[in-house]
């Protein structure tokens, strides 16, 4: 309301006297009016639990929904149906013990100080002492892999011994709902731990209520992936994975269905994701896609959209972050950032680009390494050791051995296994035109401006983030 327009002090007074109820209504609309005052705006909507599923040596193409027709996952496509499927889902290591080190800790190995199978440094802060029991009870399913035990103490942890190893549906699922019921109505933080599909791929007894699953699959009728050379040998153990994967998938409809009885579906954030990539060649322990893009689902219903898919770089790093921002901790300093915002449709966090490092792990001599990948390109910087790379899959799986027979008459096999065990300086891949890494580009003078832009990204990342290998 302008000035001219405003009621004069006399008319106000005699509308008044005519009428005294109306006298206050005179005198504080038009007020409102002019201030305008704004209505609050509600503060962002958080979830009441998050529960986190995390499996063991599965990359992102193992699901059915990220494209794999070979394998059978009707309940991981069905979560992925109900929330987002990301495309771009990392771990920062494709190591067990240091990935699942820098989820608990938000921060990267070199930074919490579990580069190998390390303990993590005793100044650094865990999901268990940074998750109050105020704020929420944190609960533990299947194995643990971390170290010191001590900074992890979880209210209440089922160790596998109690539930089979954690790779049978109903002990898992009869875990969680004890676990849940035993929490009564407080807000929760649980990660499930399962084991499935590590090796050794304990073959799966079929489920005569899922006459549709193929278990066992079928060796000849696979579609291996491009990086995979194909031999009986690689066929039967795939056949073999994919087994342990479809168990998996029974494991985690089990979950989800306790959910549901436990009437907490609608007031959980659920993440669904890996540990590192699957135990083959080019994969886990190393930092190819195969060994670092993991499944990485999530459900948040009523804020995520059912059937979305994102190509946000995520991580699991980010779930500490994530599970502070859900509960209401305040904590600055970690490389992860909470995934609540990107949830809601905020994509002003969203990352341009996501480094992978590998420093040492269980077998032979430390082969350290670091990557970096932005939407399209991806480069690896391998640092120059006096060892040969190698790993349990080259050491023990049918697959490799079957490769070193039948690279004798296979030059470009032969060429291909020899990148992988003595690794040249530099690697630079098209993701886009390349998904499976099979043509290093770093040699490609084509190529050069691009490998110099990727190569100073990554250093200038180590450099920021004071990785002892930056000076290198």
């Amino acid at each position: 309301m302008s000035r001219v327009d405003r009621p004069s002090r006399r008319q106000v007074l005699a509308v008044a006297a005519a009428t005294p109820v109306l006298a206050s209504l005179a005198c504080s609309v038009p007020r409102q009016a002019v201030q305008q005052t704004p209505a609050p705006t509600p503060p962002p909507r958080v979830p009441k639990h998050l529960i986190v599923l995390v499996s063991d040596d599965q990359s992102r193409f193992d699901v059915g929904c990220y494209g794999n027709r070979s394998v059978h996952t009707p309940h991981l496509d069905a979560l992925a149906a109900s929330g987002a499927r990301f495309e771009r889902g990392y771990v920062v290591v494709g190591v067990c013990k240091p990935s699942r080190s820098a989820m608990y800790t938000g921060l990267y190995p070199h930074r919490n100080g579990a580069t190998g199978f390390k303990p993590i440094d005793a100044h650094v802060a865990t999901w268990c002492e940074l998750l109050p029991p105020e704020r929420c009870a944190t609960g533990m399913i299947g194995k643990l892999n971390v170290k010191p035990a001590e900074k992890f103490r979880f209210e209440s942890w089922v160790r596998p011994k109690a539930i089979g190893d954690a790779r049978e549906s109903d002990p898992v699922a009869n875990a969680l709902r004890a676990m849940i019921k035993g929490f009564g109505e407080r807000r929760m933080a649980i990660v499930v731990n399962l084991k499935d599909p590590h090796r050794p791929f304990r073959e799966p007894l079929r489920d005569p209520s899922d006459p549709a699953a193929p278990i066992p699959h079928d060796p000849a009728a696979l579609e291996l992936p491009p990086s995979m050379y194909d031999t009986p040998e690689t066929r039967a153990e795939f056949a073999q994975y994919y087994d342990v994967v479809w168990r998996l998938d029974k494991t985690v409809g089990a979950l989800l269905a306790v959910l549901d009885e436990c009437g907490i579906a609608d007031d959980t954030l659920l993440v669904m994701t890996s540990d590192n990539g699957q135990s083959f060649p080019f994969a886990k322990t190393t930092l190819y896609e195969a060994g670092i893009n993991v499944p990485f689902l999530v459900r948040w219903p009523g804020v995520v959209a059912p059937g979305t898919v994102s190509n946000a770089l995520v991580s699991l790093v980010d779930l500490l972050p994530t599970a502070l921002d859900t509960f209401g901790v305040a904590r600055t300093g970690l490389d992860g950032h909470s995934l609540l915002p990107l949830l809601r449709g905020d994509v002003s966090s969203v990352r341009d680009e996501f480094v992978g490092e590998h420093t040492e792990h269980l077998v032979g001599k430390p082969t350290p390494a670091r990557s970096i990948r932005d939407a399209r390109w991806k480069y690896i910087k391998n640092f120059p050791t006096d060892g040969e790379f190698a790993n349990n899959v080259l050491d023990h799986s049918t697959t490799w051995r079957s490769w070193v027979k039948a690279s004798k008459n296979d030059a470009a096999l032969r060429a291909r296994m020899k990148q992988l065990v003595m690794r040249p300086p530099e690697e630079l891949y098209d993701l886009a035109h390349d998904p499976f890494e099979l043509t290093n580009l770093a040699g490609v003078e084509q190529h050069a401006a691009q490998l110099e832009r990727m190569r100073s990204r990554l250093a200038e990342w180590m450099r920021s983030s004071a990785d002892p290998l930056g000076a290198q």
